[in-house]
């Protein structure tokens, strides 16, 4: 009997990262480079995980690292809105910030926040850096895209997010979600979604281990942090995913230490590639709190 798979999904994203959450321009020659440590990392990271027999509530299963590109993510999300709004003219809102900018009518920028002193509690829902508040967002779609929408997003795991938004806060706001266009689909995600009417769209559907955005491995996105009012908020302010390793990527803890050793010397790699086009890339501990630290992108 063939022994069950069970992808932990990687996906790619370095290069839309920097151009379209920071505005840098990239050359291709630096595109190029940053794709090719991309691909190096994943074929790390499956020289530690691939092949570990793990179980489930369906039985045995073997892991199995599987990369994606951004390219292929690209491609993949322009597919699958394309194919929804051959009968859909309603507007478009994006809750990601990093890939097919130029699909949607409208973003509604939402992130999961990070409280540093209650590290092990969950994250909650939170507006990103710089944006309104996430009532206002809304109040703010409603008034220039109506009350009908669809969604575009990555990808979906549960659905926790989106079932809560659609079904809570964009619901009390008046605003009816017809479509959600996905990448990625859980099988939970596609349950909660449909069961509120909504049809779900998307390009693969697993059941992951997990999934890790290559981004979080490598010093340039973490678990973002809500910290005082009063604190002036960076572009980009983080719990890295080095402290919680086992919980957050599911790294088993025999190879914690391998993880925290690659995600220190491909930023490292990564701020090399990145010097050479003249960007600076900076990673330092925040002085409010032990936990959180800072990424600093600038051009000389």
């Amino acid at each position: 009997m063939a022994q069950r798979i069970k992808p932990y999904l990687l996906t790619g994203g370095l290069v839309p990262l920097l151009e379209n959450r920071h505005g840098f321009r990239l050359s291709p020659k630096t595109q190029e480079q940053l794709r090719s440590l991309e691909s190096c990392y994943s074929t790390e990271l499956s020289k530690l995980l691939s092949g570990r027999e793990d179980k489930d509530d369906s039985g045995k299963f073997i892991w199995e690292v599987k990369f994606i590109s951004d390219q292929e993510i690209e491609q993949a999300m322009r597919i699958v809105v394309a194919t929804s709004q051959t009968d859909s003219i309603r507007p478009l809102v994006s809750f990601d910030d990093v890939y097919g900018q130029d699909l949607p009518n409208a973003h509604y920028h939402i992130t999961r926040m990070q409280d540093p002193s209650k590290i092990g509690e969950s994250p909650i829902l939170s507006p990103r850096f710089n944006a309104l508040p996430l009532e206002l967002q809304a109040r703010a779609i409603k008034s220039v895209h109506g009350q009908e929408i669809d969604l575009m997003d990555i990808g979906a795991f549960e659905g926790d997010t989106l079932y809560g938004e659609i079904a809570g806060r964009l619901k009390r706001e008046g605003i009816n979600v017809r479509n959600v266009n996905l990448v990625f689909a859980g099988q939970g995600a596609i349950n909660k979604l449909t069961s509120l009417g909504v049809k779900v769209n998307y390009a693969h559907t697993f059941d992951w281990v997990d999934w890790l955005e290559i981004r979080d491995c490598m010093g340039f996105d973490g678990r973002k942090v809500k910290m005082p009012e009063t604190v002036e908020k960076p572009n980009n302010r983080f719990i890295r995913y080095t402290e919680r390793a086992d919980s957050w990527a599911s790294i088993p803890r025999e190879f914690v230490e391998d993880y925290r050793r690659m995600y220190y010397s491909y930023f490292n790699a990564i701020s090399s590639i990145l010097a050479k086009e003249g960007i600076v890339a900076d990673l330092s501990k925040s002085k409010e709190h032990g936990l959180v630290y800072e990424l600093k992108l600038r051009r000389e």
